[in-house]
């Protein structure tokens, strides 16, 4: 491999710092809960239900590395009604899967989540939520690898554990077990406002904060020495009718963890294919900027309730020389369910005349 290269492939480990250690999707959207607590049982429906997966950099993790995973599943409901009419509370659980890089460094959570909508003004136009969430996430790691110190570093996504050579070497906590594994709890607060722009737009808008406790997670057993980093996210998105037939949605997301920046912008379109069936096909793109630029373009369908999605990012500009300018490929798939009482008719007794 050529030095361009690796300095190349070393930026991008560098760079994970932000997305190796929290969740980190190009259709933030089919994973709602994981962008900010508020939008659990956001959504007009019984209950809701998805899954998304997502592949990283496979293209430069070849032959002895290996790319890195996410999946997510996650399931919520706007379940009970608040203090009053136009007010309601949503529950849901997310779950996690994150394995990064060559080290195989595992992050598996469970994260329960709950928020209460409160409708503003006479006809509940406008909603102001507030959620949080608490969860439990395991971190693990397979001493049984034939890796460095340094690739296990960045594939931890921080290298602020001085110990963390020790652990390929068999003298780390839990020696004896090709397992060594470390607990921290994850918790979250988010705020979001739900404001209708006249009968054809709406508006949604909101800031989340996690690990403001600062959680110790080294697989060390100093946990003093890897504190995960605050991290906050605010999002803005706009849903518009464009005539009988498109609706269109232009969105913006920007993160920051550990002094590093994340900024994504999207404009998705839908057009309605059948109305009968209620079938549409959505189509867009998106720019995401860290340390380089990523180009993000979004494929899906809407079946009714079902909401399927496809996403591939291309590498623009000084990460092409690793990675060919592929950069990370996501499925995804979304179902709302409508359970309704069905109505109890009285019998009539029609009584004709005689």
């Amino acid at each position: 491999m050529q030095i361009k290269t690796w300095i190349s492939v070393i930026a991008i480990l560098v760079s994970l710092n932000l997305t190796a250690q929290d969740l980190h999707f190009t259709q933030f959207n089919l994973a709602p809960m994981n962008l900010n607590p508020a939008l659990t049982g956001a959504y007009l429906g019984t209950y809701r239900a998805g899954l998304l997966y997502r592949d990283q950099y496979r293209t430069v993790n070849s032959g002895t590395a290996r790319p890195y995973q996410t999946a997510t599943a996650f399931i919520d409901s706007p379940i009970i009604g608040g203090f009053r009419k136009q007010d309601w509370i949503g529950i849901g659980a997310n779950f996690f899967y994150d394995q990064a890089g060559t080290a195989q460094v595992k992050n598996i959570g469970t994260i329960l989540s709950l928020a209460y909508h409160l409708g503003l003004g006479k006809k509940g136009d406008n909603v102001f939520t507030l959620g949080a969430q608490y969860g439990s996430i395991q971190r693990r790691f397979d001493r049984d690898q034939s890796i460095t110190g340094w690739s296990l570093a960045n594939s931890l996504g921080a290298g602020s554990d001085p110990d963390l050579a020790s652990l390929t070497t068999g003298n780390a906590q839990g020696s004896g077990s090709e397992f060594v594994e470390s607990n921290y709890n994850f918790l979250s607060v988010g705020t979001m406002l739900t404001s209708s722009m006249g009968k054809n737009s709406d508006l949604r808008m909101g800031v989340s904060v996690s690990h403001f406790l600062r959680p110790g997670q080294s697989l060390t057993g100093g946990l003093r020495a890897d504190r995960k980093f605050v991290k906050t996210a605010a999002f803005v998105s706009l849903y518009s009718d464009l005539g009988d037939r498109f609706t269109f949605k232009p969105q913006a997301l920007f993160q920051t963890s550990g002094g590093i920046n994340e900024f994504v912008i999207q404009g998705i379109g839908a057009f309605l294919l059948n109305e009968e069936k209620e079938m549409s096909f959505n189509a867009g793109l998106g720019l995401r900027a860290v340390n380089a630029l990523d180009l993000q373009v979004l494929l899906g369908m809407d079946i009714k309730d079902i909401r399927v999605g496809v996403a591939y990012d291309f590498n623009l500009a000084s990460f092409n020389p690793a990675t060919n300018g592929h950069s990370g490929f996501e499925l995804g798939v979304t179902y709302i369910g409508k359970v309704y009482k069905k109505p109890k008719v009285e019998p009539v007794l029609i009584c004709p005349r005689l």
